[in-house]
């Protein structure tokens, strides 16, 4: 499995994603930053919801482009009929390309989260606009909820797959990730689907579910 993943991540040029995936990182400290000076965040727990949503949203669609590059443009292509004929297991071969999907995600995310919120722990000890102090608590409460965001977000971008799958198409499976996000980081009051863990995780496994389903015949059924 870790060859199949090796072998993938050299054929996707991960290189170029993780480098995109930093400059994403880069533009979201600059909103915040914005967000900071414009006293739009109060306090920090407000930063960190504002790093969440920006962080899961980015990286979700990031994942859409992910599963367009390793699976769906080679079943347009018809290139995944010729990896199929190497004596290499199917589901192997998909479960490596999903693998690398979920930990990209995952990753990027938790990095991101943690990276930009030490950013704005440092900008605001040097100006001082955030009311109140940053507790052990709401550490702890933060990193409970990002464990919970990133892997909600791996398995929410793997809902994309199944409408980028019916079509074969790049541009369905990217924009079905826009609006799951849409909807799931939408902030109305305070309010947000995602404030209820139990969503997230609902969505998450469906995505997974949905994945296992996509291709459980996978080694019966031929290459439309």
């Amino acid at each position: 499995m870790l060859k199949l993943i090796s072998l993938e991540l050299r054929k996707v040029k991960i290189t170029g994603y993780i480098r995109n995936a930093f400059i994403a990182m880069l533009a979201i400290a600059g909103f915040i930053t914005l967000m900071y000076f414009d006293h739009t965040i109060k306090d920090y727990k407000d930063g960190f919801t504002a790093i969440e949503t920006f962080v899961q949203v980015t990286f979700t669609i990031f994942a859409a482009v992910l599963i367009s590059r390793l699976v769906i443009e080679e079943y347009r292509s018809k290139t995944i009929s010729t990896l199929f004929m190497y004596p290499i297991n199917r589901k192997k071969l998909i479960v490596a390309k999903l693998l690398i999907v979920i930990l990209f995600t995952f990753i990027a995310i938790v990095l991101s989260d943690i990276l930009i919120a030490i950013f704005l722990y440092f900008v605001d000890s040097k100006y001082h606009n955030i009311s109140g102090e940053l507790t052990l608590n709401l550490i702890l409460k933060e990193l409970f909820k990002l464990a919970i965001a990133a892997f909600s977000a791996a398995g929410l971008s793997l809902i994309s797959l199944f409408f980028g799958m019916k079509k074969k198409s790049t541009s369905a499976t990217i924009v079905t990730a826009v609006i799951l996000v849409s909807i799931t980081s939408s902030n109305s009051n305070g309010f947000s689907l995602n404030s209820i863990i139990a969503i997230p995780l609902s969505l998450a496994c469906l995505g997974l579910l949905i994945a296992y389903l996509s291709f459980r015949n996978i080694e019966k059924v031929d290459v439309e």
